[in-house]
């Protein structure tokens, strides 16, 4: 069974009852964990690499990466219904107006 060291967080495979894994006990440095924005930047650096195109969202107005030069819609359930809603809502108006005539 696997633990987790208590100063670095990583997982191993316990010898006795210490907390910490063998390269602590041994002092080696830990490697300092990267911050929120180094997160952030480098997601938004690899979505940039591997997407041609960078789009707002037409329903939500959050930024999302696609392929497809005429996406508008993130792809996020709410934005899809609200997409569908909307489109069914102009095409009965539509429908309506043929109808009046």
């Amino acid at each position: 069974m696997q633990r987790k060291c208590h100063r670095c967080d990583r997982l191993y495979t316990p010898t006795d009852h210490n907390t910490w894994c063998p390269d602590c006990m041994d002092g080696k440095p830990i490697v300092p964990r990267k911050t929120a924005k180094q997160v952030a930047k480098e997601n938004r650096e690899r979505m940039e690499q591997a997407y041609k195109y960078a789009r707002y969202c037409v329903q939500c107005g959050k930024r999302f990466y696609t392929n497809k030069a005429n996406k508008m819609i993130c792809g996020e359930w709410e934005c899809e219904e609200k997409q569908q809603k909307q489109l069914l809502q102009a095409r009965r108006t539509k429908e309506r107006a043929l109808r009046g005539l």
